[in-house]
C-alpha cells in the first residue's frame, strides 16, 4: 500500500527556461509531499547529468541534459533547483523532454540542480546525480607570457574558466613585483593577446578576467626586460628586525634588478663573512653572536650595483663599542685610555686594533683582558688606532678611531 507523505507547504519561484518554444515554468516546492510508488524506477542515469553550452557563450545560455529512463513507466521527468546541496527550493515538472536550456542566472553564487522522473500517478524516482552551476566571476587566466623584440612587448593568455565567460580582461604593468605603477586595471576587451611599448627597463605583468559579476583572480605575474639591459641601480632602505636570534633584511626593490647579493664583514667594507644571494628584497637568517657589517648590491645580467647603505648588526650577546678613546705620549710610549659601553653586555676583553691607514689592522691587533687603559712602545711613524669591546668571542663595532704620531 502506498503511503502518503506529509503535505510540504506550497511557495513558489519563478524561473524562466528557454526552449525551442520559449515558455515559463513555475518552481514550487510542494512536490517533495508527493506520493512515491513502489513501482516506478527508482532512478535515472546517474552518470547522464550534465551541463553543456548551449549557445554563445557571450549568451550566457545553458543546457541541463540526461539520458532518458528506459522503463515503460517514465511519462515526464522534474528539474529541482536549489543554492544549497540535496537541498532544493524549487522545481518544475519539464514534461518528457531530456533537456532543458537554463538561462543566464542573476545572482552569484553556486546552484545545484538535479533531475526526478515520474509517472501517470505521481509517483517520483530517486533524484540524479546533482551538478551545479557556479556563477560568479571569472577564474585566473593561465599560461600568461610576455616578450619584447626592442620596446615593443607582446603579452598573451589563456582563456579564463568559469561557467559565467570572461567579457573583458584587465591589464596590471609594474616596475617591482606586485605592483602596478605603470598600468593599472587597463581594460583591453575581450582578447587573449595585446601588444604595446615600453621604455627600456624591467616590467613585471599580471591580467586579471571580468564579468558582469566582477574581476576574478590576478593571474601568475609574469617578468619581461625591454631593451638593453643596464645595471641596476643600487638598494635603498635596508633596514633589520630581529626575533630572538634570527634576523630579517629587507630593503627596497632596485630598479632593473633579477636578484641581490647581501654581504657581511668583520669590518666597514668587508664582505669577509658571508656573501648570500637572494632572490627577493628581503633575507632571513639565523646569526651567531657578533657584530657584523651588513650591505646589499642589486644584479642583473648587465652587472652588480653599488652596495646600499651600510648596516651594523648585532648578533645576540654581542657588546656596544667602548667610547672615548685618547692618547697620552710620553718620550719613548704612548699610553691609550677608554671608557667601557654606555649599555649592552660587559665586555670581558678589549681588543686593540693598529693600521698604517684609517680603517686598517694591517700593523697590530693585540686582544687584552677587561681593562680600559694600555701602554706601549712603538717605533717611530704614523699609527690609526681603535678599540672594540670582546664577549667571548663575540666582538663590538670599532670605537672613535685616533692618529698617534711617535716621532724620533
Amino acid at each position: 500500500m502506498p503511503t502518503q507523505d506529509p503535505p510540504g507547504h506550497t511557495r513558489s519561484f519563478e524561473l524562466v527556461f528557454l526552449m525551442h518554444n520559449p515558455s515559463r515554468f513555475a518552481f514550487d516546492s510542494s512536490c517533495r509531499g508527493k506520493v512515491i510508488w513502489g513501482h516506478i524506477a527508482r532512478r535515472l542515469i546517474a552518470a547522464a547529468l550534465f551541463v553543456l553550452p548551449a549557445v554563445p557563450a557571450s549568451a550566457q545560455i545553458y543546457t541541463l541534459s540526461w539520458h532518458a529512463n528506459t522503463d515503460p513507466l517514465t511519462i515526464g521527468y522534474r528539474v529541482f533547483a536549489g543554492t544549497r546541496s540535496g537541498d532544493y527550493q524549487w522545481n518544475a515538472d519539464v514534461g518528457n523532454v531530456t533537456s532543458v536550456r537554463i538561462p543566464d542566472l542573476n545572482d552569484p553564487g553556486t546552484y545545484y540542480f538535479a533531475v526526478r522522473a515520474y509517472d501517470h500517478f505521481g509517483g517520483m524516482s530517486d533524484p540524479s546525480i546533482e551538478v551545479t552551476f557556479d556563477v560568479g566571476p571569472p577564474g585566473q587566466p593561465p599560461a600568461l607570457t610576455a616578450s619584447a623584440i626592442g620596446s615593443r612587448v607582446a603579452l598573451r593568455w589563456g582563456s579564463a574558466s568559469g561557467l559565467v565567460p570572461a567579457t573583458h580582461y584587465l591589464l596590471y604593468v609594474g616596475t617591482q613585483p606586485n605592483t602596478a605603477n605603470i598600468v593599472s586595471g587597463f581594460p583591453v576587451g575581450n582578447q587573449l593577446a595585446v601588444t604595446g611599448d615600453l621604455a627600456r627597463g624591467r616590467y613585471y605583468v599580471r591580467v586579471q578576467a571580468a564579468n558582469r559579476f566582477g574581476a576574478g583572480p590576478l593571474s601568475s605575474e609574469v617578468a619581461v626586460d625591454v631593451g638593453p639591459m643596464e645595471a641596476p641601480g643600487s638598494p635603498e632602505a635596508l633596514s633589520e628586525t630581529w626575533q630572538g636570534s634570527v634576523l630579517t633584511l629587507s630593503w627596497n626593490w632596485a630598479l632593473n634588478a633579477t636578484s641581490y647579493v647581501v654581504e657581511a664583514g668583520s669590518r666597514p667594507g668587508a664582505a669577509d663573512l658571508a656573501s648570500i644571494v637572494a632572490a627577493t628584497n628581503g633575507l632571513v637568517v639565523d646569526v651567531p653572536p657578533g657584530t657584523f657589517y651588513v650591505r646589499v648590491r642589486a644584479v642583473n645580467a648587465a652587472g652588480v650595483s653599488a652596495p646600499s647603505r651600510e648596516i651594523v648588526v648585532r648578533g645576540p650577546g654581542a657588546p656596544m663599542p667602548p667610547v672615548g678613546l685618547s692618547s697620552t705620549q710620553n718620550p719613548t710610549s704612548v699610553t691609550l685610555n677608554w671608557s667601557p659601553p654606555a649599555s649592552g653586555p660587559e665586555p670581558t676583553g678589549y681588543l686593540i686594533e693598529a693600521g698604517s691607514q684609517p680603517g686598517l689592522a694591517d700593523l697590530a691587533v693585540l686582544r687584552l683582558p677587561a681593562q680600559t687603559s694600555y701602554t706601549a712602545m712603538a717605533p717611530p711613524g704614523t699609527y690609526y688606532l681603535r678599540v672594540r669591546a670582546m664577549r667571548g668571542g663575540a666582538g663590538s663595532e670599532a670605537s672613535n678611531e685616533i692618529a698617534v704620531t711617535i716621532r724620533d
